[in-house]
C-alpha cells in the first residue's frame, strides 16, 4: 500500500476548486470515504436522529403540511438549521425545536425519537439539529484522515 501524497494547504484554509479536487482524490485513494460514511451513519443511528428525521417527514406528509419532496426537504433543512418551522406558519407537531405531539402513539420502536439517547440532550423535545456527538465524532474522523494527506503551510504547534 502506498502512502498518499501530502497536499499543502494555505493557512487561510481557503479551498479553491483545484485544491478541493486534490483533497478528494487523496481521500478517495484511501479508505477514508467509506470509513467516514460508516462512522457518521452509525452515530446517527445510535443517537436516534435518523428515526427522528423519518418521523418528522412522515408527520409533514400525513398532516398535509407538505405534498412534495421539495417541500419536505425545505422544511426539514430549515428545522435542522434550528428554525422552528421551515414554512413560517404554525409549524405543526415539531415546531419550536421538534416537540412531539402529546398523546401521539409512540409504538414505532424508534429509541431516540423523543430526545432520549443523547439526541440534543433530550429534555423539552427532540430537535432536528444533528446531535452534538455526531458532529464531534465526524469532525474527529475527518480530521484524522485529513491529517494524513494535508500539510498546512505555516501551521504552528499548539496554536
Amino acid at each position: 500500500m502506498t502512502t498518499p501524497q501530502r497536499i499543502p494547504l494555505p493557512p487561510t484554509g481557503t479551498l479553491t476548486p483545484p485544491l478541493r479536487s486534490q483533497l478528494n482524490a487523496a481521500l478517495l485513494a484511501t479508505t477514508a470515504i467509506p470509513t467516514i460514511h460508516s462512522t457518521l451513519l452509525h452515530e446517527c443511528q445510535a443517537s436516534g436522529w435518523l428515526d427522528l428525521i423519518k418521523a418528522r417527514v412522515l408527520d409533514l406528509l400525513r398532516s398535509g403540511e407538505c405534498a412534495t419532496y421539495g417541500e419536505v426537504m425545505a422544511v426539514v433543512l430549515q428545522e435542522m438549521k434550528g428554525n422552528s418551522s421551515g414554512r413560517g406558519d404554525g409549524g405543526g407537531a415539531f415546531a419550536g425545536g421538534g416537540v412531539k405531539r402529546e398523546n401521539e402513539n409512540n409504538n414505532n420502536g424508534a429509541g431516540g425519537v423523543n430526545g432520549v439517547n443523547g439526541v440534543n440532550g433530550g429534555g423539552e423535545g427532540a430537535s432536528l439539529r444533528v446531535p452534538e456527538r455526531v458532529v464531534e465524532v465526524g469532525v474527529r474522523v475527518v480530521r484524522g484522515f485529513l491529517d494524513e494527506v494535508v500539510d498546512i503551510e505555516g501551521e504552528e504547534e499548539g496554536g
